[in-house]
């Protein structure tokens, strides 16, 4: 439970009591990742990856932040103090999940999911479909769809129906794409039925309106 908390941003998963700040977490986990398992902590940080801490009881439990939490128990210890069958059983889980906290993932090119245009002659759209959780690299990847492209049509949608999460840096990113656009002679559209920018503001000369559904990018709707 202590190491799915760690996971969890400090809330414990079966109460939902917030009971370490999120600060302290990344310090705790820091910690972990730089000596949670004594000497072998380089090695550990090569091979596993994942921020760690094991007791000379036996015991070793391992939090990769957002993605999962691994407890182990077996007393015999190699000579760095460390389970033998723990370091045995997460070396195995990190290689064959592909749980190393360094992994590169695959998540960046696939934040935007479409780029297409609907309708035809002066009512035409292009809609910038983005999906998934959107995080710094995602929203460069978008940038770079923008700023490399010359849109002829007069309307621009970024449609996140299809996104769950994105924070503070890529909203301002992708706000950012929206006062581009806006200065470049667009009308900007933010297809945002959950509300996932709350009162979206690109900025001086931006501007963006936004609306809950994409058959709506032409009608009414509130402007942020």
């Amino acid at each position: 439970m202590l190491a799915a908390t760690l996971a969890n941003r400090g809330m414990n998963p079966l109460s939902g009591e917030q009971v370490a700040p999120e600060p302290v977490v990344r310090q705790v986990l820091s910690v972990m990742c730089s000596c949670g398992t004594y000497d072998a902590a380089g090695d550990w940080g090569t091979q596993v990856g994942i921020p760690a801490k094991s007791g000379v009881a036996g015991g070793l439990i391992g939090a990769l932040p957002g993605q999962v939490s691994i407890a182990t128990f077996s007393p015999r210890l190699d000579s760095h103090g460390n389970s033998v069958r723990g370091v045995s059983l997460f070396e195995r889980l990190s290689s064959d999940m592909g749980l190393h906290v360094l992994e590169v993932p695959a998540t960046a090119r696939a934040a935007l999911r479409t780029n297409h245009v609907v309708g035809s002659g002066p009512d035409a759209l292009r809609v910038l479909q983005l999906q998934g959780g959107i995080g710094f690299a995602g929203a460069d990847r978008i940038i770079r769809e923008t700023v490399d492209t010359s849109y002829p049509e007069t309307g621009v949608a970024l449609d996140l129906t299809r996104v769950h999460s994105i924070d503070d840096v890529a909203q301002r990113m992708i706000l950012g794409i929206a006062r581009r656009l806006t200065l470049d002679g667009h009308e900007v559209y933010l297809v945002d039925p959950e509300s996932i920018v709350p009162d979206p503001d690109p900025g001086d000369g931006g501007r963006v309106t936004v609306v809950a559904s994409l058959d709506k990018a032409s009608g009414p709707a509130r402007s942020g």
